[in-house]
């Protein structure tokens, strides 16, 4: 027995006790708590019964609940031994189909699936900018290094201007686009960082067989050129122009009246600045063939420029006579 139920038990006895000895309850009151104790007593009564009724019931489902799961279990062990094919007992219940609204759906949809949406939205949208990109970027027909450190580094569109008169449309876009790649090789600065990165910019590019064509000037010599002929970075093509003063082994001299109105570069123009090519040799990215292929469209660019240059500065100079 409870301790709960011991404490009623108690309380009722307290209460019968007091209830048959007359003396201890006034006259006035005797009959309501005899009255209330025969209440309190009936109600007792039922809460035993419906106490042990309910404590019965219990003990019935556990019995049955048992009985069930022992029949399971035989059912089962059929089934699994071939016995019998199915089983009355054991059914299988289908899960029960909720039907989601298309807003709880996607609400749904998205608590489950967010991180991989997210990632999947940031790779098209990279993919699609690297494609645009592809497509729309204007594709240079020709780069031009340019090494030399003086004021032709500010005229550096009037370069590509010049250059883009004589180059053909070599990659097939329908235009003719010029890329001049300004990387000084000369330290007539002390801001180291932009000095490593010019020489980043030149070497990079040295690695690839795209660009053929160098400016360079008297500063820049010994970074182009070598005592060893064999080790020089520019082809010596002056034998091919022999009528041509403008052409050394340093490569085409732009220097002249007339060359300076294409730069637009008239005060202090330096005189000393050489256009050279690059022997071809096989790079790091390209092969010596693909050099020698971009090699011979530059040379036809370089021969216009030269017969253009020694046409026109020697009109230049006899316009400047007269």
């Amino acid at each position: 027995m409870s301790k709960n139920n011991v404490d009623k038990n108690n309380d009722r006895a307290k209460k019968m006790n007091t209830i048959q000895d007359r003396s201890l309850i006034p006259e006035d009151d005797y009959d309501y708590e005899r009255k209330r104790f025969e209440d309190e007593e009936k109600a007792y009564e039922r809460y035993q019964k419906e106490l042990i009724e309910y404590n019965e019931r219990q003990e019935q489902e556990r019995k049955d609940y048992e009985k069930q799961l022992d029949s399971e279990k035989i059912e089962l062990v059929k089934l699994k031994s071939g016995v019998i094919d199915e089983s009355e007992i054991i059914k299988e219940e289908a899960p029960e189909v909720i039907k989601l609204s298309k807003m709880e759906w996607l609400k749904n949809f998205w608590w489950h699936n967010k991180i991989i949406i997210i990632l999947i939205i940031f790779a098209i949208a990279v993919v699609s900018y690297i494609t645009y990109d592809s497509l729309t970027r204007v594709k240079p027909d020709i780069k031009v290094m340019m090494t030399v450190n003086n004021g032709l580094v500010n005229r550096t569109q009037e370069v590509a201007d010049y250059f883009e008169r004589f180059c053909p449309d070599i990659n097939g876009d329908g235009e003719v686009n010029v890329q001049i790649l300004s990387a000084p090789l000369t330290e007539n600065t002390d801001d180291y960082v932009q000095i490593q990165q010019y020489q980043e910019v030149y070497l990079a590019n040295m690695q690839t067989g795209e660009v053929i064509f160098i400016l360079t000037d008297d500063k820049t010599d010994g970074d182009i050129y070598s005592e060893n002929e064999s080790d020089n970075l520019l082809s010596d093509v002056s034998t091919d122009f022999a009528d041509n003063e403008f052409v050394t082994n340093k490569g085409l001299s732009l220097k002249g009246g007339y060359i300076e109105d294409v730069f637009k570069y008239h005060t202090n123009y330096p005189q000393d600045i050489y256009l050279g090519m690059r022997e071809p040799l096989k790079t790091l990215k390209d092969s010596k063939d693909d050099m020698q292929k971009n090699y011979d469209k530059a040379y036809e660019i370089f021969k216009a420029m030269a017969e253009d240059i020694k046409k026109n500065t020697n009109q230049s100079d006899k316009t400047v006579e007269q």
